[in-house]
């Protein structure tokens, strides 16, 4: 229901060095390189890259978990969603490209998830509003969330005037005809994106995130950022004709295998996986440890804990690969020798599992790199940005991408080749005009990566 903050995700983590704040005379000439900066890049409406084939035994699970509870864990006693052709409006004028984004979405949800869905201009007759607000005004209320969706209300001032009533509980509704996303205003294009896939995946469908999926947005993880291919059958299944308002858990299980072996044909035969539930203590020490509210020390201390977890639950899966790289974030500047065996031990569990073209092994390759330049070891560092930037494309990361080629462009030029470095720069720019706000974030990152290298100054 809501797009939680991300501490790991919200600023890459490049600081290896524990880098100072001071600007080398190199940046600065960088910073005068763009000037004239180069033209924002963006991502087509691409259809979903396809994940892994999944069994359908284990959908069968995850759809109903996903469908019958909250991310608090309280249980939703019917399932509901809109009837007839759902219509979508902002509530104000917003940014070209995330206007563009919205119509990219919209398609996708038609083509993909099957559903009648089209925007319109009108906000007051709109199934679904995006109102937008200054990050700090949404963050008074919500203070731990980047974007919220809630039911039945028509404006920001009612939500705030009905948040603590049964008016906005989604487990109090019978069918769902209006929500509302409140979104900030002052993010980066792709920020903006996101709240519109996750908070309008909810806002049509499930309700719930799970940690034990690898492959979509319904997961608090935030490696998937876009809708998945995964997310498109969830959706599609949960909008057939079988299911209708008001259906009990049960009800929506008998008809829920017959739905899925028409949208998931291949998954009839993949055998199932069965992963454990997640534990409620686990992510309660993930949350605690990601947490920007907290202190260092508290941090620390429950990402250590999720790390205990996972091995005391025998989490084998993404999960445990995923409390490394949450403990190797917080360790960062404490402990950066931890930091960088978390950062392995991550990597090799995210590359067994999925490969090298998974979102999960990309953000890991991007520390393994970070690792390589900081010892002097240019060409690993290009193994591993070589090996991201395809996932990294294809998760549609702008911001990933921002990383990873201005990594490059400073091994490059390391290497001799200052030419093909300034271009690359120039490629990264146009990636951080999409997935960083504002420029002058953009230069100091770009500071940053500069100052990974051996023996630039801290």
């Amino acid at each position: 229901m809501t797009r939680f903050k991300s501490l790991f995700f919200s600023i890459s983590a490049l600081a290896l060095s524990a880098c100072g704040a001071t600007q080398s005379t190199g940046v600065a000439k960088r910073a005068q390189e763009f000037e004239n900066w180069p033209a924002m890049q963006a991502f087509a409406a691409n259809r979903a890259a396809s994940t892994a084939p999944r069994s359908n035994r284990d959908i069968f699970t995850e759809f109903l978990d996903l469908s019958f509870s909250l991310e608090s864990g309280q249980r939703i006693p019917r399932l509901t969603r809109f009837e007839g052709p759902i219509t979508v409006a902002f509530a104000q004028p917003v940014k070209p490209v995330t206007s563009r984004d919205m119509d990219k979405l919209l398609s996708r949800l038609r083509n993909e998830a099957n559903m009648d869905i089209s925007r319109i201009s009108d906000p007051e007759n709109a199934n679904i509003v995006v109102e937008t607000m200054p990050k700090a005004e949404l963050q008074r209320t919500a203070p731990s969330a980047a974007c919220i969706v809630v039911p039945r209300v028509s404006s920001w001032a009612e939500f705030r005037k009905f948040r603590r009533n049964r008016l906005t509980d989604w487990s109090s509704l019978e069918r769902r005809k209006r929500a509302m996303i409140f979104m900030p205003e002052d993010i980066s294009a792709q920020d903006a994106r996101d709240c519109l896939h996750e908070e309008l995946a909810q806002a049509l469908g499930p309700l719930n995130d799970l940690y034990r999926l690898p492959d979509s947005v319904y997961n608090d993880d935030n490696f998937h950022i876009v809708l998945t291919a995964y997310d498109m059958m969830i959706l599609r299944a949960y909008y057939a004709p079988e299911i209708r308002n008001g259906m009990a858990r049960h009800e929506v299980a008998a008809v829920l295998p017959r739905i899925l072996a028409r949208v998931n044909p291949a998954g009839n035969s993949v055998p199932a996986r069965g992963l454990e539930l997640t534990r409620r203590d686990w992510i309660n020490a993930i949350e605690s440890g990601l947490s920007v509210n907290a202190t260092d020390a508290a941090r620390m201390k429950s990402a250590d804990k999720a790390v205990r977890i996972a091995k005391q639950a025998g989490y084998t899966d993404h999960r445990l690969g995923f409390s490394y790289f949450a403990r190797a974030r917080v360790s960062i500047s404490g402990n950066p020798e931890r930091a960088a065996a978390d950062f392995a031990r991550a990597y090799a569990i995210f590359n067994k599992l999925f490969g090298s073209n998974d979102i999960h092994t990309a953000q890991a390759a991007l520390q393994m790199a970070s690792l390589s330049i900081s010892a002097g070891r240019y060409d690993s560092a290009l193994d591993f940005i070589n090996e991201a930037i395809p996932p990294a494309k294809n998760a549609q990361n702008g911001r990933l991408l921002f990383s990873l080629l201005a990594m490059k462009a400073e091994v490059v030029a390391q290497l001799g080749d200052p030419d093909a470095s300034a271009a690359l720069r120039r490629e990264a720019v146009a990636w951080g005009r999409y997935g960083i706000v504002p420029p002058a974030e953009i230069a100091d990152r770009l500071q940053i990566i500069a100052k990974l290298k051996p023996g630039s100054p801290a």
